[in-house]
């Protein structure tokens, strides 16, 4: 179930809103379309689970309003995510900040990860791995070495005994 934040966002593109508008106008469903640019549209649409590919048709679902309003989600990060799958990556901020903190949880501090082994971890969360990646990074939440072939979670936060306590990164 897709949030409603997910289902407008989704929407906000003008090409995708006109394809969304002739798949719901399309009595038997639209036809899937050869184009790449048309099936890259409806990829997101799909996946914000507001249509459904049947046979060689898609479809739209307007219960995927109704649903996205039946029950709030207790975890705004949830409300982020469709069977498993991010749906949009947020606008910068504490929500996009937490998203970038529960994804470098995916990573184990301590090791070292190719640069192969990082998209695969984060393309199987959101087609866009590379967008998710530099954010990670910019965030400092994953270290890349200097040639872009290992990353790695940064050194945890310890103590820092000459601030009373507070953490320090190091």
């Amino acid at each position: 179930m897709a949030s409603p934040e997910a289902l407008v966002s989704a929407l906000a593109d003008p090409e995708r809103l006109m394809l969304f508008a002739r798949i719901c106008t399309s009595p038997d469903g639209l036809p899937v379309a050869g184009d790449r640019h048309t099936a890259k549209l409806a990829k997101r649409l799909v996946s914000a689970g507001m249509v459904t590919v049947d046979g060689d048709r898609y479809r739209a679902v307007p219960q995927a309003f109704r649903d996205s309003l039946a029950k709030p989600p207790s975890d705004p990060l949830e409300a982020l995510f469709s069977r498993g799958r991010l749906t949009t990556i947020p606008r910068p901020g504490k929500l996009r900040q937490a998203l970038l903190e529960k994804l470098a949880e995916q990573f184990e501090p301590g090791r070292v990860y190719t640069e192969p082994e990082v998209r695969a971890k984060l393309a199987a969360i959101y087609e866009d791995h590379a967008a998710l990646r530099r954010y990670l990074v910019d965030a400092g939440l994953l270290q890349r070495s200097n040639d872009g072939r290992a990353y790695g979670r940064p050194a945890e936060a310890r103590p820092n005994p000459e601030n009373d306590g507070r953490r320090a990164h190091v």
